[in-house]
């Protein structure tokens, strides 16, 4: 399937014996510095939600779980980043491609693909610490400030 010029981002959580939100971490493979949540593209076809749902298949085994919750935070991510092959598909106009942020409480378990070697439950600050990317520490704070007002639409 060809890609859309999108990507998604999903942030596992869940509510330690303790009663405190954790969120799960994944290190990828190619960088062992890149810890973030389940992330990947948008294939052609799909919705936003739909990838991150395959992506949660893909990528943690994950097949059931409560709703997506959007977030509101958004980022882009540099065209370039992508194969020579996928950025021609696309086409010269396209020079930044949205990453839209999901989250979803779970609490079953966790099968890492070959796209991870590591993968963790934190609490917050450990959590913030571990991702490496501005981005994706904006979107977690937003999930975390959302699960601390009692505001997260859907979840």
């Amino acid at each position: 399937l060809a890609r859309q010029p999108r990507q998604v981002h999903v942030y596992l959580y869940r509510k330690n014996p303790g009663g405190e939100y954790e969120y799960a971490v994944f290190q990828r493979s190619e960088n062992p510095l890149w810890w973030q949540g389940v992330c990947g593209g948008v294939e052609a076809g799909e919705t936003d939600e739909e990838a991150a749902l395959r992506e949660l298949r893909e990528e943690a085994g994950i097949r059931a779980g409560h709703p997506l919750c959007r977030l509101t935070s958004m980022s882009y991510l540099p065209a370039g980043i992508f194969s020579a092959k996928t950025q021609a598909r696309w086409g010269p106009d396209v020079v930044v491609i949205p990453m839209i942020f999901f989250a979803m409480r779970y609490e079953g378990d966790v099968t890492l693909s070959e796209e991870h070697t590591g993968f963790r439950w934190c609490v917050y600050p450990e959590a913030e610490k571990l991702v490496y990317f501005h981005d994706q520490k904006t979107a977690l704070w937003e999930l975390s400030e959302r699960l601390r007002r009692g505001n997260l639409a859907g979840g």
